[in-house]
């Protein structure tokens, strides 16, 4: 009886989530003023696949008109924890070019020339533009150096600028993980390290995926919703003005990133959740043994990420 209880909680919660996310952006998809920074280039400018929940925190930040450059220790890092980040970033219309460097093979367990194999049918996927694997040597135990990620990072952003015919620092924006790398992997925290420091002698933008502590990383979509919902009443002047009468109103704006412009939260709607769990099941097949599934349904990185500037 008790597991049955749980299942009508679950669905429960699954059932709002849908409607939080992908019904009510297709029926209040916000209003259109994106049209003033951006060019409806794919024709769906002014439908829900640009929403109220995610686009007007990436035009503050001006997440536009650049190359994004992702970088991640392990081959499966981008589909286990910026999912939700590539597959809103890569939408056409922010006019984003977007490039996966991967530090390692993952081949910790010798099987780093099938997960090589499996990154880049993930990254066609996930509609990235350019995929490239340095020669660092995947280990739990290790620390990886510091001043050489930094000259790879150096380098890899100079061959962008030659490849794609542009000198403008500000054209970069570097995404990574930040000090604590999610799973506390000291492979994830090394590249975090040297993104920083690159960040404090360079002109070029970088944002940092949040860690979580371990109530909210394996809270899969419960308090995504309760987010998202309180993002909804946000935008209700009525429901706002109640808690501003009652000096309350800062619990509003905790949730809300169009005032609270130093992060950028990006949530998934059910169209782009699906293809999460697509390339983290069907294309890292050599990843998926039995705990991977429960990271899989229960990681909220599955669904939302939170975007930090690195200063």
């Amino acid at each position: 009886m008790g597991l049955l209880k749980i299942s009508y909680v679950v669905t429960l919660i699954s059932f709002l989530w849908v409607i939080l996310t992908t019904v009510l952006p297709n029926v209040f998809p916000g209003n259109f003023d994106f049209n003033k920074k951006l060019q409806d280039q794919d024709g769906y400018l002014n439908t829900a696949y640009y929403n109220s929940l995610n686009t007007p925190s990436i035009l503050n930040n001006k997440l536009i008109n650049s190359h994004i450059m992702l970088f991640t220790a392990h081959p499966d890092d981008e589909s286990m924890f910026f999912t939700p980040s590539i597959t809103e970033l890569t939408k056409e219309n922010y006019n984003n070019t977007f490039h996966l460097i991967c530090l390692s093979n993952g081949g910790y367990d010798g099987l780093g020339v099938i997960r090589e194999r499996e990154l880049f049918k993930a990254a066609k996927i996930l509609d990235i533009d350019s995929v490239k694997i340095l020669e660092y040597v995947d280990n739990i135990n290790q620390f990886w150096n510091t001043e050489d990620i930094i000259n790879s990072i150096t380098y890899e952003i100079n061959l962008i600028k030659e490849q794609y015919d542009f000198s403008d620092d500000n054209d970069i924006i570097l995404l990574t993980f930040d000090k604590d790398g999610v799973s506390n992997h000291p492979n994830h925290k090394s590249v975090f390290l040297a993104v920083e420091k690159f960040s404090k002698i360079s002109n070029v933008r970088s944002y940092s995926l949040k860690s979580w502590n371990i109530i909210l990383k394996y809270s899969g979509i419960l308090f995504s919703s309760i987010e998202i919902a309180v993002k909804w009443l946000c935008k209700c002047n009525h429901f706002r003005s109640i808690f501003t009468s009652l000096n309350i109103d800062y619990i509003l704006n905790i949730f809300d990133t169009e005032i609270q412009s130093d992060s950028v939260t990006i949530y998934s709607d059910l169209n782009s959740l699906f293809l999460n769990y697509s390339t983290m099941t069907w294309v890292h097949y050599s990843q998926i043994v039995w705990f991977r599934w429960i990271w899989i349904f229960t990681s909220k990185y599955m669904n939302s990420n939170e975007l930090v500037p690195i200063v």
